[in-house]
């Protein structure tokens, strides 16, 4: 299932994410070499559809032109049967962010997520990025599977916002055993702002040497922890706009609600009267039911508690092959 080249296929540099497919027949893992031998990692197109990684990495690697970069690049190019339908995943397919998983792998895909790791591990990583878009409406922000110091200064690189989010089999948690490790959330698909900002981090860390992580970078990180998953039961149906009939209506605003305190009784959706299952459910990152997190009364589905949301989306298609959304709360670190 995995390709490895050691070159730009050619192509590549102007090839749409809808586009390559013309250009790479499937997951595929691309060396380029560099005066810093020990390789940065650039992780894109895991979700088909967030195409920001292949533009930032066309941009970083336009304005290198036929230089040789400082520092070798690492770059897997994820589910490229996806993106060529433009969608997160095919229906037959495992959400590729969730492969990574750190048992013994049982899939086709989790054989290939185990290879490029080991891989990975062998060329002594310098560091990891992740790059991908949101679903919804929120800002840039960076995703920590730990909060060691590596990571942390890592994250403080791209923005000011990180988000902990443990016990999933992603790739930043994989990568974060043996390097410092994020996964960039660059903003709603086709965000200027969220290719700029990735484009410059990919190149500060191409430029960068070890001495980054023993100094660290100046400015605040403000650090949230997810604590719960949303998720709307499979058999229901959804509407977005508070309006149209459905099992499950959302409150209309439901992105602006993001990386905002929400205070119990905040009240996220309506449901229809009829309902006799519990139509939202919160679980635990491990996906262990959480009970009384949420308050049904008549029609009105609420918060039992207040938290911080994130990636709350009105995209129905992330909704069903992911979730709505997750629930937060402030992580403060001891002083080091």
């Amino acid at each position: 299932m995995l390709q490895q080249l050691d070159h730009l296929p050619p192509g590549f540099m102007t090839a749409s994410a809808r586009d390559l497919h013309r250009v790479l027949p499937g997951p595929t893992l691309i060396h380029l070499p560099g005066d810093a031998p020990e390789p940065l990692f650039v992780s894109i197109l895991l979700h088909g559809n967030e195409d920001v990684g292949l533009l930032a990495l066309q941009s970083v690697l336009a304005s290198h032109g036929a230089h040789r970069l400082p520092r070798a690049l690492s770059v897997f190019v994820g589910n490229v049967e996806a993106a060529r339908a433009g969608v997160r995943r095919l229906e037959d397919q495992p959400d590729f962010n969730r492969i990574w998983s750190t048992v013994p792998p049982r899939t086709p895909y989790e054989h290939m997520a185990a290879a490029v790791v080991e891989l990975m591990r062998q060329r002594a990583v310098f560091a990891t990025l992740d790059l991908h878009n949101n679903s919804g409406r929120n800002p840039l922000y960076s995703c920590l599977s730990g909060t060691q110091r590596q990571h942390l200064v890592l994250a403080r690189l791209f923005s000011p916002l990180a988000v902990l989010i443990e016990s999933q089999p992603s790739l930043g948690a994989a990568f974060a055993a043996f390097s410092p490790s994020i996964s960039c959330e660059c903003g709603e698909i086709g965000s200027a702002q969220g290719v700029f900002r990735a484009a410059a981090l990919i190149d500060k860390c191409l430029r960068a040497t070890r001495e980054l992580f023993a100094a660290g970078e100046g400015g605040s990180l403000d650090i949230f922890q997810a604590f719960a998953k949303l998720k709307v039961r499979d058999t229901l149906t959804i509407s977005c706009d508070g309006a149209q009939e459905a099992d499950v209506r959302l409150v209309p605003d439901i992105e602006s609600l993001n990386f905002c305190a929400l205070q119990a009784g905040h009240v996220i959706a309506t449901t229809a009267a009829h309902l006799d299952i519990e139509p939202l459910q919160a679980l635990r990152l491990d996906g262990e039911p959480i009970a009384g997190l949420l308050v049904r009364e008549g029609t009105r589905l609420s918060l039992a508690q207040p938290a911080i949301a994130a990636m709350l989306t009105r995209d129905l298609r992330a909704i069903r092959q992911d979730c709505l959304g997750y629930l937060m709360r402030r992580v403060r670190l001891a002083a080091s």
